[in-house]
C-alpha cells in the first residue's frame, strides 16, 4: 500500500494526511457527537472518500486514538512547565493532576470524548491500547522516580501501574461535573485526601 508522497487529495505526505483526517473527526466529533460520527462522515469533512480514510486509520477507534494522542501531547508540555515550577512532591501530583484535569475540561474536544454518556467506550478505547496509561507515563515517570529516590514516595509503588490508575483518575474526573461545583469538594480536594497519602512512605 503506498501511502507516500504525490499526487491526490494528500499531496503533502502521510502526515499531512493524517493530520487533515484527524482535523475533519475533530470536526464531526463536534457537530455530531462521538458516538453518531461515522467513517463517512469524516470523509466527506475531509473531502476525500471513505475508503481513503481507511488507508490510513482502521476504524473510529483508530482515530480517536490519534486524536487523543495530539492533543494531549500538544499540552504536555504546559503541563510539564507547570508541574516543575512546584517545589515539593505534594505539590507537583496534587497541583499537576489538577492542571491536567482542568486542561482536560477546558479542551472542547477531549470533553465531548469524556461526556458521561461516551466515558464507557472512550475510556475502554483508551485504556485496551494502552494510551492513556502511556501518556501519563511520559510525563509523570521522571517526578515519580525522582520522589521514590528522595524517599518522598514509597519504594515499592509500580510506577507503571500507578500511571495506569492516575489516567484512570484523571479520564474519570474529567467527565464528572460535580468536581468543579464551587459547593462541593474539587479534584485537588480529593487528590490530596485519598491519593497523596497513599504514596506517603512508611514512617
Amino acid at each position: 500500500m503506498n501511502v507516500g508522497r504525490g499526487r491526490g487529495p494528500f499531496a503533502g505526505g502521510p502526515e499531512q494526511a493524517r493530520r487533515r483526517l484527524v482535523a475533519a473527526a475533530e470536526e464531526c466529533f463536534l457537530a455530531y457527537g462521538v458516538q453518531r460520527t461515522t467513517m463517512d462522515d469524516i470523509a466527506k469533512r475531509a473531502g476525500v472518500s471513505r475508503p481513503t480514510v481507511y488507508r490510513y486509520f482502521a476504524d473510529r477507534d483508530a482515530l480517536i486514538v490519534e486524536v487523543v494522542s495530539r492533543r494531549s501531547r500538544a499540552f504536555s508540555g504546559h503541563a510539564r512547565e507547570y508541574i516543575d515550577s512546584r517545589t515539593t512532591f505534594a505539590d507537583k501530583l496534587v497541583d499537576g493532576l489538577a492542571f491536567l484535569i482542568d486542561g482536560g475540561r477546558k479542551d472542547p474536544i477531549l470533553r465531548a470524548l469524556l461526556r458521561p454518556e461516551n466515558l464507557g467506550a472512550a475510556s475502554g478505547i483508551l485504556t485496551s491500547t494502552n494510551v492513556a496509561e502511556n501518556l501519563t507515563y511520559e510525563i509523570w515517570e521522571p517526578i515519580l522516580s525522582a520522589a521514590q529516590a528522595a524517599g518522598e514516595m514509597r519504594p515499592d509503588v509500580d510506577l507503571h501501574e500507578f500511571c495506569a490508575l492516575m489516567a484512570d483518575l484523571e479520564l474519570m474526573m474529567v467527565s464528572r461535573e460535580d468536581l468543579f461545583d464551587p459547593d462541593g469538594p474539587t479534584a485537588r480536594d480529593l487528590i490530596g485526601d485519598f491519593l497523596l497519602p497513599a504514596l506517603a512512605p512508611a514512617g
